[in-house]
């Protein structure tokens, strides 16, 4: 009896996961330029119908707040944005604790033209990059609900993904972490976000590394001057 319970109560805990996991073929789209040119990428309206499916309308079903906005720039002079976001869903009544989502997109990059048989270099920006940083962090938060699970982990897959082929599955770009030094107008925002924090220093420390490109000098920096570590 103990046994069939704690079936159920896996079951249960998967519920929503089941639901989203797998990606359906018209929401995928071909990568059409880049290094991924000739992948597939996951249509980004295809998550807010999986979202508003499961929980219902934006606003009122789940919702969004963006905690942080910023950007990074090269030598070279291109530029890429970052947005944090925290994703909320309501489950039975009851809305969840903030879902944590990052997403970037290049603001600016130089494109190669040619004037006079000389290769020159212009830069181009980019005026969606903010929304695609958005969108971005938005498919980051709601992959932690399962929201395109099968994509994304393959060897997880289900008896209703069983049918997929291996070439219909959309590749994952590798995330791009956002650079995080002592020398960077960021700092002393990331070291008073770091001091708010109530997670011990080895946490704090794996949470950091995971989201930013960060040398361990600067990192234990940053936790001295939080506080965090003596």
């Amino acid at each position: 009896m103990e046994k069939s319970n704690q079936i159920q109560q896996d079951n249960s805990n998967l519920s929503i996961y089941e639901r989203v996991r797998c990606v359906p073929k018209e929401a995928k789209k071909e990568i059409e330029a880049g290094r991924l040119k000739g992948k597939h990428d996951i249509n980004p309206m295809w998550r807010i119908k999986a979202l508003t499916e499961v929980f219902g309308p934006a606003g009122f079903g789940w919702y969004t707040e963006i905690v942080r906005t910023w950007t990074e720039a090269s030598e070279s002079g291109e530029m890429a944005v970052f947005v944090d976001i925290n994703l909320f869903v309501k489950k039975d009544g009851e809305w969840s604790r903030p879902i944590f989502g990052n997403g970037g997109n290049r603001l600016i990059s130089n494109e190669k033209k040619y004037e006079n048989g000389q290769a020159i270099y212009i830069p181009y920006l980019d005026d969606d990059a903010y929304k695609k940083a958005y969108t971005d962090a938005i498919s980051v938060a709601a992959k932690a609900l399962g929201v395109g699970a099968d994509v994304y982990f393959e060897k997880d897959k289900g008896k209703y993904a069983s049918t997929v082929k291996e070439d219909e599955l959309v590749q994952p770009s590798a995330p791009i972490k956002p650079v995080l030094s002592s020398k960077g107008k960021d700092w002393k925002a990331a070291v008073a976000f770091t001091a708010s924090q109530t997670d011990s220093a080895e946490v704090i420390s794996e949470k950091i590394r995971n989201r930013y490109s960060i040398t361990e000098e600067d990192l234990e920096l940053l936790l001295k001057q939080s506080g965090k570590k003596s």
